[in-house]
């Protein structure tokens, strides 16, 4: 009984601490002058996409679709941050190039999924394009926890999550 105890004890701390560290990273994205990084990823999708794009706004027939700072991939990559941060396990280096390997992975993703959003909006109808783009940031949550949970196993050598806490 007393190692359920101690691990809920754990379990509860590591929440805390992801929740902690994700809302200062999420506040850090909503008040950080991220503008550039908005505006070059509306440029790069209108580009590809053959659209007219003012700043961080693109401009499809009577639509308009904006890249707001949750639209730059870096939600995802500090919802990793904040899991991988939340742990005891592996030390802060090996933390830190999980990071680096998860954004990485995750911010090209992410303009994969900006992109078949705003695709679909052109193509059939921004109502179409909602359902995507909310089906797509579960994909890219799974994704999220499937990157962390495998990178860091191998990482640590841990086979048990409880072991991480």
């Amino acid at each position: 009984m007393a190692t359920d105890q101690k691990f809920r004890k754990k379990a509860v701390v590591f929440l805390v601490k992801f929740f902690v560290i994700y809302a200062v990273l999420q506040t850090i994205i909503l008040i950080a002058p991220i503008e550039p990084l908005q505006n070059s990823i509306a440029s790069l999708q209108a580009s590809w996409l053959g659209l007219e794009v003012t700043g961080n706004t693109i401009d499809f027939g009577a639509h308009q679709f904006e890249i707001v700072p949750n639209c730059t991939g870096l939600v995802g990559i500090s919802v990793l941050a904040a899991i991988i941060f939340s742990l005891r396990k592996p030390k802060m280096k090996k933390k830190l190039s999980l990071m680096g390997i998860g954004a990485v992975i995750l911010f090209p993703l992410n303009l994969l999924r900006v992109y078949l959003v705003i695709l679909t909006a052109v193509s059939f109808n921004p109502a179409a394009a909602e359902i995507l783009h909310i089906t797509t940031w579960f994909v890219t949550s799974a994704a999220i926890l499937i990157i962390w949970y495998y990178l860091t196993k191998k990482v640590a050598k841990v086979k048990e999550f409880g072991k991480l806490l």
